[in-house]
């Protein structure tokens, strides 16, 4: 019943709301946020840009794609994995351009075990907006969870590079670079 009323409002946005916008990586807005967030030093101001860049991640540009991106971030929050997998595969399959639905679902995967799907996923993400601070995140913790430190390190810098603001993902990689350090020793 859940699964044929979700068809249905799917179907009706399609019709009544049309073809999905261009994907919200795309806005020119971001460009200049980025560059704020690079050259704040300011950890509160930096919070804030960061937020409005994940506003405009996570916006499409289609109700329908936003309305479903919501209820799978609510599934997601609840641990119900495989609806909001479902959900998210949905979005991709509208709007294949939309970076954030690759995302989410790359995330909601990582928290289910799928490394390898969700590697797959934060690649395709990474295409659509290769300036993506949170699937570099992922992906750095992933190869870190498969021990594959040249991995994890590369994406904790590009993260970092990105957005210097992470604290824990730049705590972790300084311990990877220490740890690698007493190796060459």
């Amino acid at each position: 019943m859940a699964r044929r009323l979700l068809k249905l409002i799917l179907i009706a946005g399609l019709l009544f709301w049309g073809n999905p916008a261009f994907a919200r990586q795309d806005d020119p807005k971001l460009d200049e946020l980025f560059e704020q967030l690079a050259e704040t030093e300011d950890y509160q101001k930096a919070k804030v840009i960061e937020g409005s860049i994940w506003k405009i991640w996570l916006t499409s540009g289609s109700d329908t794609v936003d309305f479903l991106m919501l209820q799978g971030i609510n599934y997601m929050s609840r641990g119900e994995f495989a609806k909001a997998i479902s959900l998210f595969s949905t979005v991709i399959k509208i709007d294949p351009e939309f970076s954030e639905g690759w995302n989410k679902r790359a995330t909601v995967l990582f928290l289910i075990g799928e490394y390898d799907s969700s590697i797959e996923d934060i690649g395709r993400t990474l295409e659509l907006e290769p300036r993506h601070f949170g699937a570099l995140s992922g992906l750095g913790q992933i190869y870190d969870l498969q021990k594959i430190e040249a991995g994890a390190l590369s994406a904790y810098e590009k993260a970092v590079e990105i957005n210097p603001h992470l604290p824990s993902v730049k705590a972790r990689l300084d311990q990877l670079i220490i740890q690698r350090d007493k190796k060459r020793i």
